[in-house]
């Protein structure tokens, strides 16, 4: 009977010990694309002129960098903002642009993007190209004209977004 017993736990060892050897280990590997991000940079920084510091006046910088509006002091034109865009090509993007202010909120800035040669502040679906520029004017409101003359405000900030699809 111990020597079946025997025979038995070491045939059961055995058999046990050959599972064990049956485990198989394999490496696979993911495919996936790499995209850049996404960068901007202004090439030519936008200028708005001189603003009469009149309460509710405004200003609009359009094509061309045509200036209108009661708020636009003196002659000559403004200068676009010239924005460059980077990131894979052919991929699509969404921009929207994002209204602004000065520090302390005595005038306000809706930019416009001008590409095409009218105002709008978003777009959905552009192609991303190799060299992509973005043309943006925009109109600036005097919310506050002595309180801008007092803290000699001589800029407003304004927002790009741009978004891969």
């Amino acid at each position: 009977m111990t020597k079946t017993f025997f025979k038995t736990a070491a045939t059961s060892l055995l058999l046990s010990g050959m599972a064990v050897g049956m485990a198989q280990a394999d490496t696979f590997n993911a495919a996936l694309s790499m995209v850049e991000p996404i960068s901007l940079t202004e090439t030519t920084q936008m200028n708005l002129g001189t603003i009469l510091a009149n309460d509710t006046d405004t200003c609009t910088v359009a094509a061309a960098g045509a200036r209108s509006g009661t708020g636009c002091f003196g002659s000559g034109a403004g200068t676009l903002a010239a924005i460059d865009v980077s990131g894979t090509s052919g991929l699509q993007v969404d921009i929207a642009l994002t209204d602004g202010a000065s520090a302390a909120s005595e005038l306000t800035f809706a930019p416009s993007i001008l590409d095409n040669g009218t105002g709008a502040t978003t777009l959905t679906g552009v192609t991303l190209q190799a060299s992509h520029s973005l043309s943006l004017g925009g109109t600036v409101t005097v919310s506050n004209g002595a309180l801008a003359v007092t803290n000699s405000v001589s800029s407003v900030d304004y927002q790009i977004d741009v978004t891969y699809q």
